[in-house]
């Protein structure tokens, strides 16, 4: 081959190599604009509008179905309203203890009684003997006359230490409790308490609720216990306050096999006011945003709106509201992913912005 040859061929390899790196260099921007373009292109919709100042986000049937989407129809209720509050199960050792005093008081104002009459009849008939033409002495007599005034004096200090025992436990117990130490009947419930067989429980009910109705009941649970309810029944107006200083307090005699002393329980009693109407949303058909609790109505077959819920009146079973309408179907499961949505509508138009 000659050096001529050789030379053209060499050029061709150098153009060629020269010329690939050219088309690689300047076609990579053309390259990416055409990705972006197809990504651009094979994007699915944007899921969510703006109506009337709401957020509508729209999913059809078959995504729904696909993202396990579930959805439920309110049913109107009729809400009587319920108490729930906190209580302690108390000691009543001191007021054991005083019906313990109380009887055996009484019982030996029993006995001074008895002697003060036997003592009595002997004085009356030494006075009428020493009456008689001084059959007996006149300090026959005095004597006989002393121990009478001293079976009245132990009587006395007996008595005021009985009401003073009475007085002590109404001002710590209150009227109803401390009538059990000198009433010999008593209820079953309050007989239970005196027997151990019942406990007595503080309760802690709001300031604005009337005083409970003799032989009304609640229900009681032991804090972070998973047990039936027990039913405690009303005994009187509680004379002390509440550890946290609220509301009013009231006791109540519950069975003991569950509770002990110095045991907090939670408190659910029926509120005395009138129904009100409305719908019950379940707790997992809300999704927190902002500070505030949403729920997602669905609008026809694919439409989806967020709307605020009230959380003032928590009941077991989720939120009681009235200011959505029952008949209304919300999202019961999936309600985080519409949120997500909204999410993503809002950062996009950020970025156009």
């Amino acid at each position: 081959m000659s050096k001529k040859t050789t030379i053209i061929i060499r050029l061709q390899a150098i153009l060629i190599v020269t010329l690939f790196w050219m088309l690689v260099f300047y076609g990579k921007d053309e390259f990416d604009s055409f990705q972006q373009a197809q990504e651009e292109e094979i994007e699915s919709q944007n899921r969510v509008s703006n109506k009337q100042g709401l957020s509508v986000v729209t999913i059809s049937p078959e995504v729904q179905t696909n993202s396990g989407i579930l959805t439920s129809k309110l049913e109107g209720v009729a809400y009587t309203g319920e108490i729930k509050s906190f209580g302690t199960v108390v000691a009543i050792d001191n007021l054991i203890d005083a019906k313990t005093q109380y009887l055996n008081l009484r019982s030996e104002a029993s006995v001074i009684q008895s002697n003060n009459a036997h003592n009595l009849k002997q004085y009356q008939r030494l006075k009428a003997l020493n009456a008689d033409d001084k059959n007996v002495s006149d300090r026959a007599v005095q004597e006989a006359l002393a121990l009478v005034n001293a079976d009245k004096a132990k009587a006395l200090a007996i008595d005021s230490q009985i009401k003073n025992l009475l007085y002590g436990a109404k001002l710590k117990w209150g009227t109803a409790l401390a009538e059990m130490i000198a009433n010999g009947k008593l209820p079953p419930h309050l007989e239970s308490l005196m027997s151990r067989k019942h406990v007595l429980v503080q309760i802690s009910l709001p300031i604005n609720t009337p005083t409970p109705a003799a032989g009304s009941t609640i229900q009681i649970t032991p804090i972070n216990e998973n047990i039936e309810p027990i039913k405690a029944i009303y005994v009187s107006p509680a004379s002390q306050s509440d550890a946290s200083g609220l509301g009013k307090t009231y006791y109540y005699s519950a069975p003991a096999e569950l509770l002990r002393i110095g045991m907090r329980v939670n408190v659910q009693a029926e509120a005395k006011t009138e129904s009100s109407n409305g719908v019950v949303i379940p707790n997992n058909a809300v999704v927190w945003y902002a500070g505030t609790p949403w729920v997602y109505l669905k609008q026809g077959k694919d439409q989806f709106i967020r709307k605020p819920i009230s959380t003032d009146t928590e009941i077991d079973a989720g939120w009681f509201n009235q200011n959505i309408s029952a008949d209304s179907v919300i999202v019961t499961r999936g309600a985080q992913l519409l949120l997500s949505e909204e999410f993503k509508y809002q950062i996009k138009n950020e970025n156009e912005d």
